[in-house]
């Protein structure tokens, strides 16, 4: 678990600092870098399973959201880009927060 923490930490800031010359970073930055922030405050104390029963779901839903955009499933579309970055940001939330 210690492993995956400290593999999401720069993994997930790298995603973050990708999104600064997305034309929207105020919306994409926050969304991978709570995941970087969340994995380094399990280094000091538990975090509480209401983070994950907050974001997860918003991030599952903004991922249905942007699946429900995309004209087709192709990685050169960016609807689906943004659907499956979503989708790993939440399964690494589920992990960091509910996996003991």
């Amino acid at each position: 678990m210690k492993l995956f923490r400290i593999l999401c930490i720069p993994t997930f800031l790298y995603f973050a600092y990708l999104q600064l010359n997305d034309p929207d970073p105020y919306l994409w930055f926050p969304i991978y870098a709570f995941v970087a922030v969340i994995a380094l405050a399990g280094f000091y104390r538990q975090v509480p399973p209401f983070v994950g029963w907050i974001l997860i779901p918003v991030y599952l839903v903004l991922a249905g959201y942007y699946y429900m955009q995309a004209p087709y499933f192709g990685m050169e579309v960016e609807e689906v880009r943004e659907y499956l970055g979503l989708l790993i940001a939440s399964a690494a939330l589920a992990v960091l927060v509910f996996k003991k």
